[in-house]
């Protein structure tokens, strides 16, 4: 049966699915239909994939979906998380392969298992997730032969980006790579690489940027220095800028429009401690949060969120997971002291926030499964099994996956 959509006027416009796409419409609806306008807010509300299908209805209809300004528009009044790819780790693939987490209420086909939208004799893997395009790279080459992609998965569309330069026939090492889109306010995105300085100088870096809009490399600025441990590979884009954060030492923010590199604030260490302990960093909805966990009871603790002016951090949401432990106890290690910082079996995937936030959630990784957590009311549910990895120890509390192996699945019409 054909989908149906109706207006506040109570007329109907129906698509028929046939070989041709065509449609059917009462002569009153056609008035309609010839409205761009109005056609245009009827569209913003369909589902992607059914955009998707639509744009073979007509070449009018191709062009007011593939519009820039519709993306843009569409990515306004609809901000959806729906799933999470995890990658799953494995020694005998050379392409990684991945689970895909359903978030959505009705779920919905992984939108693949393994990425071969290139042929890519290295393999590609993902290694960030922006707004609905994904950073991907060659998973095996050598730095100097490494190809990076940007992909999007709803549409299938991909780019090469160019191969970064050469100076003087040496290559300046690749700490990371970064992608910061946002659609809301470009149809454009750009990718910040960090690089050493030259090869005999240790924590002096440069910061490279290529923008879809201008094309090629080009240096930002002079060199700086950073702590050794700072985690470039896992960057962060939230309000306008890459966020990088460190386990001793100064974290740092990249502004991405300004080209400027500042000190991002960072909650206190406890006493006792030397280093932070990292167990998320992410950002969802606008919001960047972070999760550091000390224990004694590791099972007990806050997740914290950035103000926008960047003054500090604050505690918007604490969690005890004490319900999850006594309905999955195989997430408890028996054998582990209680106050060992390893005694509870579970990882951080993601801070999913909703529009309504009495529905974020927690995605969280137990042993052999994955659970969804309310941050406000404390209930869970089962989202996912997780499948053992051939390699996998037998321990019945081991886990596969961490946030750094999730990335966010947010269906997009972006052209890359």
């Amino acid at each position: 049966m054909p989908p149906t959509r109706r207006t506040k006027r109570n007329l109907t416009i129906t698509i028929t699915s046939s070989s041709n796409h065509h449609y059917q419409a009462s002569a009153s609806v056609e008035t309609i239909i010839n409205n761009d306008d109005l056609l245009t807010e009827i569209l913003l509300r369909l589902p992607i994939k059914s955009l998707l299908k639509f744009k073979a209805v007509s070449k009018h209809w191709l062009s007011l979906i593939s519009n820039p300004i519709f993306s843009h528009r569409l990515r306004l009044v609809r901000i959806l998380i729906s799933g999470l790819f995890v990658r799953r780790f494995t020694l005998r693939v050379n392409n990684p392969e991945y689970d895909f987490i359903n978030l959505e209420s009705n779920p919905s086909r992984a939108p693949f298992k393994s990425l071969t939208f290139v042929n890519d004799s290295y393999g590609i893997k993902v290694l960030q997730s922006c707004n609905g395009l994904l950073l991907c790279s060659s998973s095996r080459a050598y730095q100097p032969r490494r190809n990076y992609y940007v992909y999007n998965p709803t549409n299938k569309q991909y780019t090469i980006l160019p191969r970064l330069h050469v100076d003087r026939g040496i290559f300046r090492s690749i700490f990371g790579v970064n992608l910061a889109f946002d659609p809301s306010k470009s149809a454009h995105y750009k990718v910040i690489c960090v690089r050493n300085c030259d090869s005999l100088r240790d924590g002096h870096y440069q910061i490279e940027i290529y923008s879809s809009k201008t094309g090629p490399w080009r240096l930002s600025g002079g060199s700086f220095t950073a702590p050794s441990v700072i985690n470039f590979r896992g960057g962060v884009f939230w309000n306008g800028a890459i966020h990088w954060v460190s386990t001793h030492g100064s974290s740092l923010y990249f502004d991405v429009d300004q080209e400027k590199l500042r000190e991002m604030p960072m909650p206190p260490i406890p006493d006792e401690w030397e280093e932070r302990r990292h167990q998320y960093f992410g950002e969802s909805r606008g919001h960047l949060h972070l999760i550091e966990i000390y224990g004694p009871c590791t099972a007990l603790f806050n997740v914290y969120e950035m103000k926008t002016d960047y003054s500090g951090w604050f505690v918007k949401y604490r969690v005890d997971l004490g319900g999850v432990t006594d309905v999955f106890p195989e997430m408890i290690r028996t054998y582990l002291d209680p106050e060992d910082l390893h005694y509870y079996g579970y990882s951080i995937l993601c801070v999913v926030r909703e529009e309504n936030d009495d529905d974020s959630y927690l995605v969280l990784h137990l042993p052999k499964k994955a659970v969804r957590y309310n941050l406000k009311d404390r209930t869970f549910k089962k989202l996912h099994d997780v499948a053992p990895a051939g390699n996998q120890s037998e321990d019945e509390s081991a886990l596969q996956f961490r946030w750094f192996d999730a990335f966010q699945y947010t269906e997009s019409l972006a052209c890359v």
